[in-house]
């Protein structure tokens, strides 16, 4: 006991908290705390202390027996990680027809902390295209990808405004989505990104097209921003998500 309590004291207070959620099985209702310093091997002083954090953050609750269940947040989360795993289900074919219908590669970025992800990727056909690859990691700062996710997820924009995306990096001046970018990730590329989204609005992925800049002019932009819409207009469907982020500026709303 006395060993593990001292690795305990080494962990950082985010990985005691986790080891606390990660303490309930599958088949527990509620955990007491002897229960719950048994499986953690922390005192009962350091759960109570966790406990309380996690309470106001709504990750466990405190029944008036004075046991504890997951609470609000950890299904939330784990909503989120299904559709986003249905999503990852779903996208292949909609990024084949994507490239099909457009010439241009078409890629799924999921966020990682302050990166986008390349979690799938089809490349198009043409000799000359960008060479993103399934895995890659790439800033949000640069690129169309990135902007959605600055724009639209609340993990990484609570200080921006939804939707309140300039003028001049929507293909279509009314509407917020998509984005499109020339140059930034690349001095020679461009890119289209739209994002996907869950019940409650939230970002669960975006879908970009990309490749040579001279291939992206606005005429251009316009129609392969349409194409995207709409794909990514059923996909949020499909996934029983909120079709809000993607509706028109009003005449006269900030941009």
């Amino acid at each position: 006991m006395g060993k593990a309590v001292t690795m305990g004291k080494a962990m950082t207070s985010v990985e005691r908290a986790l080891a606390v959620l990660a303490a309930f099985q599958a088949d527990d209702t509620s955990l007491s705390l002897a229960e719950l310093a048994e499986r953690t091997r922390f005192y009962k002083s350091t759960i109570l202390r966790l406990a309380r954090s996690l309470q106001n953050a709504h990750f466990l609750v405190r029944l008036d027996s004075g046991r504890y269940q997951l609470g609000a947040a950890v299904v939330r989360l784990g909503e989120i990680c299904k559709r986003g795993t249905t999503l990852d289900g779903l996208i292949m074919p909609v990024l084949r027809d994507l490239v099909a219908r457009t010439g241009e590669s078409a890629t799924l970025y999921v966020r990682k902390g302050e990166h986008r992800f390349c979690l799938r990727r089809v490349d198009s056909q043409r000799t000359l295209r960008d060479h993103i690859r399934e895995g890659d990691l790439i800033p949000l700062t640069v690129g169309a990808p990135g902007r959605v996710f600055l724009h639209f997820d609340l993990g990484v924009s609570r200080h921006m405004k939804r939707g309140a995306v300039p003028a001049a990096i929507r293909t279509s001046a009314a509407n917020p989505l998509p984005i499109v970018t020339r140059g930034e990730y690349d001095p020679e590329l461009a890119a289209i990104a739209c994002g996907v989204f869950g019940p409650e609005a939230e970002l669960l992925g975006v879908v970009s097209l990309s490749g040579p800049i001279t291939r992206f002019r606005k005429r251009e932009a316009q129609k392969m921003g349409e194409i995207l819409l709409d794909a990514c207009r059923q996909l949020t469907a499909r996934l029983g998500g909120d079709l809000a982020p993607y509706a028109a500026h009003k005449p006269g709303a900030a941009s």
